[in-house]
């Protein structure tokens, strides 16, 4: 564990201090330190911590919908409330992926008994392109249960754990994925249910292993409902506010030059290789199909050279399945997106998986393929050909090895330290921050007074539904400045009854001087611009 200790460290600390920094790299940094402080801030204050009203007014938030990993953020309370939430969002992130490369670590030495192989085979899990593009991202980086659900499989196969054991663990480990992200337990269970036909049918002496498996599964299925009933019925009471983009699947989904061609996001990357994967479209969103040619030659030698065992061609059948998948449910070419259907189509109308994004099914690419480089490794029968074979994973580790990752400033403000906004406007107020929404920090500024205002907008997440009609949203925060029509912002801003527009440190002046236009009452304060909405809230 130590080293991959350090290996996160150098990865994605490289000597920034744990309090002056944010681990991250865009507004998703700030939601998740919204959430690490609102839990507790919520419990301790005896308010639901499943809805807020606090952004989004009038409309709020259901924050199981959102990314709010509610586990991570209960268990670190304690220290929340000692450190604040900054240095807590910073060990989370360092974290992840050791705690996923350690996982991995222990799975492989169960299968194969050799620590060199594992250790590699780790590595491969933990810092994969995968985890590494979703390294601040903490409801997807935090993926060390899937190896954790390997190990207890396995287990239960090799007759080490007993049928009440079996289904414990399986509940534990389901209860907290789910708390942790939502999308990857629907699709961890869609996965597992798919390996485990395919096994039953390739591997006729796992069948009898394979029913105690199932019978224990559906146990385990009904204890975790239960916990978990009072949570689904409040996410389902909240299900008609929700409305992501039905174009997501579509568009997040891989390229097959994304496999072979390095993002900016590896060591290897240089500009000619990334203009390459923007004519190619790939998945330069988030970047995490790549798995190099190396890699991608041992799957290619492990399958070919082991195609007499049911258990090769088991693991062969399954990550190619993925692969296929992970390509969404039509094809991209280029940057042309075609109409030829692919079997991820048909998956999109199962529950819980219309909105599943199939480049994230990078995670379980990377959870084979590392399996299999272990026993690639572990397979050869002399030391040279063992030595040949090392040299080779130890070249596809550094083919797909990270780049150092970056560092945001705090985006501190005078104007919303504790207690001044509130001095300065009065208590309990309704703002729209700029820069708005995904565009700014407004988040931050409200955990930074100390959950002392109210918002029309804050990202925390994509908009409820009953927002999405107002064309301000978007002009404010997608569009160019010069596309915000004042009319809709004035709009916006009157029916969610804001009391003030504040420009933030940050909003480009092209922005401030739209709102300008409405000629409202103006004032300079600390380090914002606060426009007086005329007939905003009450009092405003």
């Amino acid at each position: 564990m130590l080293v991959y200790a350090f290996l996160s460290w150098l990865v994605i600390d490289n000597g920034a201090p744990l309090r002056g920094d944010i681990f991250g790299h865009d507004a998703d940094s700030y939601a998740f330190l919204w959430f690490i402080e609102w839990y507790p801030y919520a419990i301790t204050h005896h308010l639901d911590p499943l809805v807020t009203h606090l952004v989004w007014q009038p409309a709020g938030l259901a924050l199981l919908w959102m990314s709010s990993v509610p586990i991570l953020a209960v268990l670190a309370a304690p220290i929340t409330l000692w450190l604040g939430p900054i240095p807590v969002y910073n060990c989370l992130v360092l974290t992840g992926p050791v705690l996923s490369a350690w996982c991995m670590y222990r799975l492989c030495l169960q299968i194969c008994r050799e620590p060199k192989a594992a250790l590699i085979s780790g590595f491969c899990y933990g810092f994969s392109t995968y985890e590494m593009a979703q390294v601040s991202t903490l409801n997807l980086s935090y993926t060390f249960l899937l190896p954790c659900l390997g190990l207890v499989l396995v287990g239960r196969m090799k007759g080490h754990i007993g049928r009440g054991a079996h289904v414990a663990l399986l509940s534990i480990l389901g209860i907290c994925q789910f708390l942790i992200s939502i999308e990857i337990f629907a699709i961890t269970a869609l996965f597992g249910a798919i390996f485990g036909m395919l096994a039953y049918v390739i591997i006729p002496d796992w069948r009898r292993g394979l029913n105690q498996c199932v019978v224990d599964a559906l146990f385990a299925g009904v204890i975790v409902l239960v916990v978990l009933s009072p949570l689904l019925t409040s996410m389902f009471a909240q299900n008609p506010y929700i409305h992501l983009p039905k174009l997501w699947p579509y568009y997040f989904s891989a390229t097959p030059t994304g496999f072979f061609v390095p993002g900016q996001n590896t060591l290897l990357s240089f500009p000619p290789a990334y203009r390459l994967i923007k004519v190619f479209k790939n998945d330069v969103e988030e970047q995490t199909t790549y798995l190099g040619l190396p890699l991608l030659a041992i799957l290619y030698l492990y399958g070919r050279g082991s195609r007499g065992c049911r258990l090769t061609r088991l693991l062969t059948v399954m990550i190619l399945l993925l692969l296929i998948l992970s390509l969404g449910p039509h094809l991209w070419l280029g940057e042309n997106y075609t109409m030829i259907r692919l079997p991820w189509a048909a998956f999109m109308r199962l529950p819980l998986l219309e909105n599943a994004l199939p480049i994230r099914f990078a995670l379980f690419v990377s959870f084979f393929a590392a399996i299999i480089l272990t026993l690639w490794l572990s397979g050869s029968v002399n030391v040279s050909a063992q030595r040949r074979r090392l040299s080779v994973a130890i070249l596809a580790c550094f083919v797909f090895f990270p780049t150092l990752h970056g560092q945001m400033r705090m985006p501190m403000s005078t104007f919303f330290a504790p207690g001044r906004e509130q001095a300065v406007l009065g208590m309990d107020k309704q703002l729209l921050i700029l820069p708005f929404w995904v565009r700014g920090p407004s988040s931050f500024w409200q955990l930074e007074n100390g959950f002392g205002f109210r918002q029309s907008g804050g990202y925390l997440g994509y908009p409820p539904l009953s927002m999405q009609h107002f064309q301000a949203v978007w002009e404010l925060g997608v569009l160019d400045p010069a596309k915000i029509i004042p009319a809709d912002v004035a709009d916006f801003a009157e029916t969610t009854k804001a009391n003030y527009i504040v420009a933030g440190p940050g909003t480009p002046e092209a922005e401030v001087a739209v709102i300008e236009t409405l000629h409202w009452r103006e004032r300079k304060i600390d380090d914002v611009t606060i426009f007086d909405v005329p007939t905003g809230g009450t009092g405003g």
